[in-house]
């Protein structure tokens, strides 16, 4: 029942005994066809919208999986092994411009090491037997102050505190008990050195490795050594181990001398790789166009309007199921713009490339065609043994078929909007251009899947005139409703008035 508009007071057939509120329900139960048409409207509204966008997203999520087939990149991937990889490691970095390279010689690159100084401690929880100090010098001096009771951890800490200045990091060894210091410089200048040392019983003493060694074991920092690699007969300089040549990685693990084998480095396309991503597509795509081919096919039970709330009062869970599945069914059915979408890109599909002299010009030229099923509408079978050969024998074609771009029409145009541009472009553009158009139609028809606030769509405008004249035949239902209770309450006050004059008279006329 519809709210009142104004608060009439009910009077339920007390005079007449008219059971006034069934009366009331019943007569604007009658009015009420009009307004329980736009309640279902905006429930089919809400239906429709949503399944827009699931839509939408399952486009998306096809693009998204494909989107690779219109990039060059995706057709020149290779593969790279080495013929002793405990030696040399391989990998590919970009695109090598050889089949094989050989590697006869090596010798490893040495890299600049730091100082180090060993200090052996008597445990790593002995205490200071009291407070002492000394000057660290590296790339600068710090006082360190060691307080009684500090331990070996505790002066750890207080060292690598004042590393910014000193360049020295300390660490412990419990294998010897030690605190080992080490310059965070490198090579043969490093320097590590203590002074002023204050008596102590944690056995820190004076000392420098450039100066006045005085420590019990001590490393010099060394400078870095270059290597060298003879790479296809051209001896190279290397400051790594690990570097890029020709757009391979190279990474030397152990030395090649003239007593070892050289090394063979073998590169070649990654057919497997192309073939994994044609293939992806042609599931996803049969996926898509089985899912779009059920919406836009899918039986409209018009006898199963959406219920009302009040319909469902009485009905079972299980009922309302069921209802809600077949009165949703349909609400796509024979949709222009999935329909169009579907016969659009089937025709992108089977159109040869414009521009491409040579086979493969065509799906059918590397072994995916259209299904010869007018049950499967249009999905496409592969034969992989075809396509395969097709891969080994004519990459660089299979590229120009799906990545194929065309300087036909203006700049603005895509393969959508120009029939020239689409003639002569790759299919990979033609799917993507086409998958990106429908995506902005649907958006523009029901709002981004994502969007939780649409008020431009098609849909959203839709939903906004319902609304308005859902309120509209809302305050009319009110409005009669409260008229009716106005016409019984006044009927009722006078047949009230009327039962009273009855009964005057009759005691008058001695008749009561």
């Amino acid at each position: 029942m519809v709210s009142s508009v104004t608060n009439y007071n009910r009077i339920s057939g007390l005079a007449s005994g008219i059971d006034t509120d069934t009366l009331v329900a019943q007569m604007v139960k009658a009015q009420s066809s009009q307004l329980n048409k736009l309640q279902q409207a905006k429930i089919l509204n809400s239906w429709k919208t949503d399944a827009y966008r699931e839509i939408n997203t399952k486009l998306d999520d096809f693009r998204k999986s494909v989107e690779g087939l219109r990039l060059q990149s995706t057709f020149i991937k290779q593969t790279i092994t080495s013929s002793q990889p405990d030696k040399i490691g391989v990998s590919i970095s970009g695109k090598p411009t050889a089949a094989s390279y050989t590697i006869s010689s090596a010798s490893l690159a040495t890299p600049a090491q730091g100082a180090s100084v060993n200090i052996t401690v008597p445990g790593r929880t002995t205490k200071a037997d009291a407070a002492f100090s000394f000057n660290l010098t590296g790339t600068g001096t710090e006082l360190i102050d060691i307080a009684k009771d500090d331990t070996a951890d505790q002066i750890i800490s207080k060292i690598n505190e004042k590393s910014s200045t000193t360049g020295i990091k300390a660490s412990f060894f419990d294998g010897s008990s030690s605190i080992i210091l080490t310059t965070i410089a490198t090579g043969d200048s490093a320097d590590i050195k203590i002074d002023s040392v204050t008596t102590n019983n944690l056995g820190i003493v004076d000392g420098s490795i450039k100066s006045a060694p005085n420590f019990g074991a001590y490393s010099v920092g060394k400078n870095a050594l270059p290597g060298s690699v003879t790479i296809n007969g051209l001896t190279l300089s290397i400051s790594s181990n690990s570097f890029v040549y020709d757009d391979m990685k190279i990474d030397l693990k152990s030395k090649i001398d003239a007593t070892d084998p050289s090394v063979s480095i073998q590169t070649a396309n990654d057919t497997q790789a192309v073939f994994d991503s044609i293939k992806t597509f042609v599931d996803k795509y049969n996926q898509l166009i089985d899912d779009l081919n059920k919406k836009v096919s899918e039986k409209k039970y018009r006898d199963f309007p959406p219920l009302l709330d009040d319909q469902k009062k009485d009905m079972k869970d299980n009922d309302i199921k069921l209802w809600d599945d077949k009165a949703k069914s349909g609400v796509l059915k024979n949709d222009s713009t999935i329909s169009g979408f579907l016969i659009q890109l089937r025709n992108s599909l089977t159109e040869a490339t414009g521009g491409i002299t040579s086979s493969p010009k065509t799906l059918t030229d590397i072994g995916i065609t259209p299904s010869k099923s007018y049950l499967d509408h249009g999905k496409l079978e592969l034969d992989e043994t075809k396509l395969k050969s097709v891969l080994d024998n004519n990459l660089e074609g299979v590229k120009s078929l799906f990545t194929k771009t065309s300087n036909l029409g203006k700049s603005s145009d895509s393969t959508v909007t120009s029939i020239a541009k689409h003639n002569d472009s790759g299919i990979g553009w033609r799917i993507y251009d086409r998958i990106n158009s429908t995506i902005a139609d649907l958006a523009s028809t029901a709002g981004s899947p994502n969007s939780y606030v649409d008020t431009s769509s098609l849909m959203a405008k839709q939903l906004k005139t319902i609304n308005t004249n859902l309120n509209k035949e809302q305050d009319r239902i009110a409005q009669y409703e409260n008229n009716l209770y106005k016409k019984f309450s006044a009927m009722e006050t006078a047949m009230s008035k009327l039962n009273s004059q009855s009964s005057w008279l009759s005691q008058q006329l001695g008749l009561g």
